[in-house]
């Protein structure tokens, strides 16, 4: 009997030891504001964190982190409830929950490369591809 009870009062003394409950405070500070002109629904982060969609009534508005301001609108002619980004970053996935429905937006970023007085052969508005190797090693 006493051998139980010792067992029993070190086991309730290891689970107030070892699994006690802590509390810590927690500090916090606004670092950013970013002002809208529509109400904001959700709001989702691209994986590399430099651009965020914000999703509101009408519009998807495109904030980037670097220049701190919103870069694009993107146009709603429905309304949503949540948006999330896609792991690769290249599509949105817009849910309207009251419609059991869930809309998938291509996200295609286009970079305009400035020539300046770089030497042209051939004429000024031809068109050029670009060609990417993400294998090339």
């Amino acid at each position: 009997m006493k051998k139980i009870l010792f067992q029993a009062v070190t086991a309730i003394m290891f689970i107030f030891i070892f699994f006690s409950i802590v509390h810590a405070k927690i500090e916090w500070n606004i670092l950013n504001s970013i002002d809208l002109d529509e109400k904001p629904i959700d709001v989702t982060i691209s994986k590399d964190g430099a651009t965020i969609y914000i999703l509101c009534e009408k519009s998807i508005k495109v904030h980037s982190k670097s220049e701190n301001k919103i870069t694009e609108i993107i146009p709603l002619t429905d309304t949503f409830s949540q948006i999330v980004v896609s792991p690769d970053g290249e599509k949105l996935f817009l849910t309207d929950a009251e419609n059991n429905r869930i809309s998938i937006i291509q996200i295609v970023k286009i970079f305009n490369i400035q020539t300046g007085r770089s030497p042209v052969i051939g004429k000024a508005d031809a068109p050029v591809t670009i060609v990417v190797f993400s294998d090339y090693q």
